[in-house]
């Protein structure tokens, strides 16, 4: 094991509290494979804090670029 702080103890409270959070998270969680790069990138090239605003632009983007056909702005 590696040598630093001894593992918190965390209560039962605790767990079951992480747990739930845990299963809430991933019913939104979504697996981009190996565009996640790409993503992360672009990101960071607009100066976005968060990947919610990635998907927005992205939507936002694809709507307005009129290379799709009957999608809905």
């Amino acid at each position: 094991m590696a040598k630093g702080r001894p593992r918190r103890i965390r209560s039962a409270e605790h767990k079951l509290k992480k747990t739930g959070y845990d299963q809430s998270r991933a019913k939104t969680r979504i697996n981009i494979g190996e565009a996640f790069q790409r993503w992360r990138d672009l990101r960071e090239l607009k100066g976005m804090k968060t990947d919610a605003e990635v998907a927005v632009f992205l939507l936002d983007r694809w709507a307005t670029c009129g290379c799709h056909g009957n999608a809905r702005p």
